[in-house]
């Protein structure tokens, strides 16, 4: 079984086995049918985005957390 945790706003994630080494930061989570999504952009060009699936970002079999959220202002 493979671990999954919460995806959050600000978390940096690098899909595994990935060539280019490219990682994508979490802008923001929505909801699609039920489903939770995040929509991510690339550390490198901002301008490069994608929606993905929470169930598997969170993964470890498909995508590791490279960095963690910033933890919220008091």
């Amino acid at each position: 079984m493979r671990k999954k945790h919460h995806v959050q706003v600000g978390q940096v994630y690098q899909a595994l086995g990935a060539a280019s080494g490219r990682s994508w930061r979490v802008k923001d989570t929505i909801e699609l049918f039920g489903i939770p999504h995040a929509r991510v952009v690339s550390t490198e060009d901002e301008g490069d985005s994608k929606t993905l699936s929470c169930l598997i970002l969170s993964d470890t079999g498909y995508y590791r957390m490279i960095e963690a959220a910033p933890a919220a202002a008091a």
